[in-house]
């Protein structure tokens, strides 16, 4: 089981270095790129408003104020992307991770070089290379949770059998 952390582990790592996952806030500019010309149609909407609060009788300067910095911070918080970093502690939580870094280890597969790794590995039980092997011939590929799942199954059995050894 350590030899197959470690392995996806590894695996983990390399894809938060891959993908720039330090679960850090910045500022996704990519809405301004794809999308010029409705970034115009809004500032244009606005100082249309903002020309309405000005010359109302019942707004004036101090509304207009709050009303720009309401607008810049909600514009901020919304353009403000965070990519959560993997980690191997995830794979099989449910919990309110869950929103924050999604169910990763379901649609990731891991790269064929870890699957070799874990072909090759001496350490790995032959029961869960004969099953990593099954599941890459029926779906092409493997995902985290199917290498930790396999795992921990192969844990399960492994600690049953030594207690069913020792009871004898």
């Amino acid at each position: 089981m350590d030899v197959i952390k470690n392995i996806l582990n590894s695996e983990i790592d390399r894809i938060n270095r891959l993908e720039g996952r330090d679960g850090k806030p910045r500022i996704n500019t990519e809405f301004f790129v794809n999308h010029p010309w409705l970034c115009l149609a809004m500032l244009a909407g606005y100082i249309l408003v903002g020309i309405v609060m000005y010359v109302s009788p019942y707004m004036g300067i101090g509304w207009f104020v709050g009303f720009t910095a309401f607008l810049l911070f909600m514009s901020a918080m919304l353009l403000m992307e965070i990519k959560p970093t993997y980690r191997y502690e995830d794979i099989g939580v449910l919990d309110l991770r869950v929103c924050y870094n999604g169910e990763w280890y379901f649609s990731r597969e891991i790269s064929s070089d870890a699957v070799a790794q874990l072909l090759s590995s001496k350490d790995v039980s032959p029961r869960v290379k004969n099953r990593i092997e099954a599941i890459v011939r029926n779906k092409g590929a493997i995902d985290f949770y199917d290498v930790y799942d396999v795992a921990r199954q192969d844990k399960l059995l492994h600690n049953t059998l030594a207690s069913v050894q020792v009871a004898h």
